[in-house]
């Protein structure tokens, strides 16, 4: 990607942030400012679904850095060089939805996606009300509906969320389920639980529920890593003898993760199997199902006991 080839006029070139809208009232600059921005875009585009680009221009970290210019300025570069700089980090980037560029987690480009990113951008609001945000909100409502009628008619009437991402879900479930065996919890804190908490998730499952067991008070001592089996699917019936064997010890066991689609294997857990367990000794069960949330709807899990499914990955 050459930067020679998004040149701005010359009287707006040395132009600075502060010639922009809302610092000035002319929008000419402002209006061609974007369009070489959008034509930066548009190339990128098109060079990642071009099967004769490369998906990759690979430098090794120290010679990346010799080609690019990262220093902190003590002053604002101009119109031009913002330019500049946004065409060489795109020149840099891996083109993530090239036809040849193959990885479980990155998808490349939705072009309606992308748009509703800089209309979300550009809005620049939050989602705290419907006054700062009221198509926003209202939106939120119908999409979340639709998802709790997709998952069964027994949740249409629940509540849910958006989340950021598939850890912040698993810490989200983790507070929701000590919070439904300890409703205290918020105001007396660990004084309310009298015992060791432990939770229980597959050895396939993702680093994030772990992080919980340690961000939140455990120690990942008490985040029991259940055995899985060929498949790289968490076995119910280690489940059960590691539940056991922590009662026998005086603690309390309060939440299992599931995983729908594993990080590396792509595994499925037997979650009716394993809610049948929750539901006999007591224990929230959530579903990660940040990987392979379509599939799983696909295949009509409905079990009555599931606490949630977290997140759905239909895009």
């Amino acid at each position: 990607m050459n930067t020679s080839n998004y040149k701005l006029s010359a009287n707006n070139a040395h132009l600075k942030y502060t010639d922009l809208l809302p610092y000035k009232e002319e929008s000419k600059t402002t209006q061609e400012f974007l369009q070489k921005i959008i034509d930066i875009l548009i190339d990128f585009v098109k060079a990642t679904n071009d099967r004769n680009e490369k998906i990759l221009d690979f430098h090794h970290p120290h010679d990346m850095l010799k080609l690019l210019d990262l220093k902190i300025p003590e002053k604002g570069y101009n119109l031009q060089q913002l330019i500049n700089d946004c065409a060489t980090t795109l020149k840099y980037q891996v083109k993530t939805g090239h036809p040849r560029f193959f990885n479980q987690l990155s998808c490349g480009l939705d072009i309606v996606s992308m748009v509703g990113e800089w209309l979300t951008a550009t809005a620049n609001t939050n989602m705290f009300t419907y006054e700062i945000a009221p198509v926003f909100i209202l939106m939120e409502n119908v999409v979340m509906t639709h998802m709790r009628e997709i998952i069964g008619s027994n949740w249409i009437n629940g509540d849910s969320i958006l989340a950021p991402g598939g850890s912040i879900s698993n810490l989200y479930a983790f507070l929701a389920a000590r919070h439904k065996m300890f409703p205290n919890y918020k105001e007396k804190g660990i004084a309310t639980i009298q015992g060791q908490l432990v939770m229980f998730t597959s050895d396939q499952s993702h680093y994030s529920v772990k992080s919980c067991a340690s961000v939140c008070g455990l120690g990942t001592d008490n985040c029991l890593m259940v055995p899985s089996d060929l498949q790289g699917r968490m076995i119910p019936a280690e489940l059960e003898r590691l539940i056991l064997d922590r009662k026998a010890k005086g603690h309390i066991p309060f939440f299992v993760c599931c995983t729908s689609g594993t990080t590396v294997l792509g595994s499925f857990d037997p979650i009716n199997e394993i809610a049948d367990i929750c539901q006999k000794y007591g224990l929230w069960l959530h579903v990660d199902a940040a990987w392979g949330g379509g599939l799983l709807l696909s295949k009509k899990y409905r079990h009555p006991r599931l606490s949630g499914i977290e997140r759905y990955a239909l895009y």
